[in-house]
């Protein structure tokens, strides 16, 4: 019986050829065994550097390499808060990334778990366990004789620190220690062009800005439709400096958005007594109940319409609310505190939670992927809090929110409901907050808007 070869042809098959090939096959097998092995016997037993004798002798002599989480022993100046001038300690930089535990990373860069223990000891008054996160990062310092640890320095964020000192006694204690800021008052004002994003961006600001911009607003202005070209903004906020390199924005003093929408504005104020916010000029907080959407979407999909022809029914039927399209997985949250009084699949809403707000007022969110967690039939939930993802469950030809409101059980158009007026400060406040108001009523007016970086 012939055989093919690789090119499909056939050639015949000779007895004994199996058996020979089966045995030579062997043989080369078994040499090339031997050979691996003496190879082994002499890279492990006799050759210098890498024979187990030389390898142990090197680790015994070696200091913690850098990893994923600890750094290498340095001895390299660093910016240690807690290190003395004339401090000869030997710094072992660490971080948390790849260890479970701050007992687990400090072990790594040393391995005196007498010392560890106590450095965790002096640590915990200050540092809770449960907050470490795998960004942050550590530098031990050493007694480069006697091995003792003599402090420690675990770095919360590039201005906060928890700093462990050995006192004369000998005993390590912690003390929370935080870089100074300086704070600058700064006027931001531009002209909307294509979006707010790189209209702030013109006018020289981080992006960052415009969602604490956005979020004043929030009860007053619909992001998604109301902004027009030409529109003007104007914002005064305090800036704050890590070495003169901008870390972080603080507090936004006065705001303003100008456009087709409307004129708003936000003034910060502290009363002596209530919660510190932010207050229309007529001194109402700009918060309202009802926040004007329940979500970032792409676009609107339909709007509330009695007789609208459904899409997958292929019949006419009423559409009592506003779908927002957006992403699959997308957060969808409560536009004001409420109680949560249906949850769950229903036909073809899909997954839905329905809230109850105060003066019977109720709204409702359809075709969710899933729910958020801790959620339950009953449950309070609070505005803007986190209460389902964007899906296509039940009737849905493509992932969006249904968004509803029912008032004393009848459907409204949400795009139309008046989320009405925050509350007035008291009269002995307000007196307080109109003195305030002229300075930065008068910052505002002050800023000047043009097309080009303001």
């Amino acid at each position: 019986m012939a055989r093919l070869d690789y090119y499909g042809s056939r050639t015949p098959r000779r007895r004994g050829t199996r058996r020979k090939s089966g045995w030579q096959g062997s043989m080369r097998l078994g040499a090339l065994f031997a050979v691996l092995v003496g190879i082994n016997v002499y890279v492990f037993f006799f050759r210098g550097g890498t024979s187990i004798h030389d390898v142990l002798k090197t680790s015994a002599m070696a200091k913690p390499s850098a990893g994923p989480g600890p750094q290498a022993p340095s001895t390299a100046e660093t910016r240690d808060p807690a290190a003395q001038p004339g401090d000869d300690s030997l710094v072992v930089q660490g971080s948390m990334k790849g260890y479970i535990g701050l007992s687990a990373a400090l072990s790594a860069v040393n391995t005196d778990q007498g010392q560890v223990a106590e450095l965790i000891a002096a640590l915990k008054p200050e540092l809770d366990m449960r907050s470490l996160r795998p960004r942050h990062t550590f530098e031990l310092r050493i007694d480069p004789s006697t091995r003792r640890v003599r402090g420690l320095t675990y770095r919360l964020s590039p201005v906060e620190s928890v700093v462990v000192s050995r006192d004369a006694k000998g005993r390590l204690s912690a003390r929370r220690v935080k870089q100074r800021l300086e704070t600058r008052v700064v006027k931001v004002g531009g002209r909307i062009r294509s979006s707010l994003d790189s209209a702030v961006s013109r006018a020289g600001e981080s992006t960052s800005l415009v969602a604490r911009f956005v979020d004043l607003f929030s009860w007053d202005v619909n992001w998604y439709s109301d902004p027009r070209e030409g529109d003007e903004f104007r914002i005064v906020v305090e800036k704050q400096f890590l070495k003169d390199k901008l870390y972080r924005y603080g507090r936004i003093l006065a705001a303003e958005y100008r456009g087709d929408v409307g004129r708003f504005q936000a003034f910060y104020f502290e009363p002596k007594s209530g919660k510190a916010g932010y207050f229309t000029p007529e001194g109402r907080y700009i918060n309202r109940e009802f926040l004007k959407l329940p979500l970032h979407f792409r676009r609107i999909s339909s709007r509330f319409n009695k007789k609208r022809f459904h899409p997958v029914l292929h019949r006419t039927k009423g559409h009592f609310g506003v779908d927002y399209a957006a992403a699959v997985g997308t957060p969808v949250w409560a536009v004001a505190d409420g109680t949560v009084t249906r949850m769950g699949r229903f036909g073809g809403a899909g997954n839905m939670i329905t809230l109850r707000h105060s003066h019977g007022r109720t709204t409702i969110y359809m075709h969710l992927s899933r729910f958020a967690r801790g959620l339950k039939q009953g449950g309070k939930v609070s505005q803007r809090q986190v209460i389902g993802y964007v899906g296509a469950t039940g009737l849905a030809t493509g992932p969006h929110l249904h968004y509803g409101i029912q008032v004393n059980g009848r459907h409204v158009d949400p795009m139309g409901f008046n989320v009405g007026k925050g509350a007035l400060l008291p009269r002995s406040e307000r007196i307080r907050f109109m003195d305030e108001l002229t300075g930065r009523m008068g910052a505002l007016e002050a800023i000047t808007v043009t097309d080009e970086a303001g």
